[in-house]
């Protein structure tokens, strides 16, 4: 696989990283320092993030056990964050390879994996609270994913129609400005994405706690692979930390290859229910609800 090699001003070779590029990213493989504590490792991550940049990838990623107590210490104090825990993998990936010992470092029992990740977002972007002027280019924001999806044959979700003419949506967008729900990513001065949080709409199973819905969630298709997604969620994270709602909620198109679905689970959601909605053209619409223990 390909690899990046750290070199000393004379040509000694102290460290390599490994990686694999796939559509969701770049994910480090295997990363090796010959000497402790001589900022090797580090280098190799800022040449790992500039590669995962150049390819247009929307985060940084890693697998590491349960006991590496010290590569988790380094990769956080680096930035990158715990996405996903998968508890007993090492104990399955163990039956398959029987060779896999049982007691890692510092005694711990080797039971599970942990995910971690440096998201990729733009430089310069941030997110705000949403205006009455931001509703005409949040709708042009549905109305190029519209087109973007429709463009790949994938009109299930959104269909074809313009969301700016419908006046059911504009509604509900004019209702979420004053209510403080709508909130908006700027780039570079100009309207990139937004994010919709309040409760769950009707049909959605009921949950007896606290909790933040998404019930909206676009970004501009132009500006694809500049992890603003991922940026709009963890300004999501971050409203429902302020209010002590431990827990944060969001439903999605759950047809076609369920490409939308896995890219939540790749954000650190978990599948919940199912559900289903009858369109007025007759048609279901299949949803999937997900939701994220912060």
């Amino acid at each position: 696989m390909p690899a990046l090699v750290a070199e000393t001003g004379d040509g000694e070779r102290v460290g390599l990283l490994t990686y694999s590029i796939a559509a969701t990213g770049l994910e480090i493989v295997t990363i090796d320092a010959v000497r402790p504590h001589a900022g090797i490792g580090t280098a190799l991550l800022d040449a790992a993030r500039a590669v995962a940049t150049d390819a247009g990838c929307t985060r940084l990623w890693l697998i590491t056990t349960n006991d590496n107590l010290d590569a988790l210490r380094f990769y956080q104090r680096r930035g990158m964050r715990i996405r996903a825990v998968h508890p007993g993998a090492v104990q399955r990936a163990r039956l398959r390879k029987p060779q896999i010992a049982a007691v890692g470092d510092y005694g711990i029992a080797l039971h599970d994996e942990l995910e971690l990740e440096l998201p990729l977002t733009a430089p310069g972007a941030a997110v705000r609270p949403g205006r009455l002027a931001d509703v005409k280019p949040v709708l042009g924001l549905l109305d190029g994913a519209t087109r973007w999806l429709a463009a790949m044959g994938r009109t299930g979700q959104w269909g074809t129609e313009p969301h700016s003419t419908n006046p059911r949506r504009l509604t509900a967008m004019m209702r979420w400005v004053p209510q403080g729900h709508l909130h908006v990513l700027e780039l570079d001065g100009v309207v990139a994405g937004a994010l919709v949080v309040g409760e769950a709409p009707e049909g959605i199973p009921v949950v007896y706690e606290p909790e933040l819905y998404v019930n909206l969630l676009v970004t501009d298709r132009a500006r694809q692979g500049r992890g603003l997604g991922t940026l709009l969620l963890d300004h999501a994270r971050v409203l429902a930390a302020r209010r002590g709602i431990g827990l944060l909620r969001v439903d999605c198109y759950a047809g076609d290859d369920r490409a939308l679905v896995g890219w939540y689970r790749q954000q650190g959601f978990t599948p919940t229910e199912t559900f289903t909605v009858r369109l007025p053209t007759g048609t279901d619409w299949p949803g999937q609800v997900l939701e994220q223990r912060l």
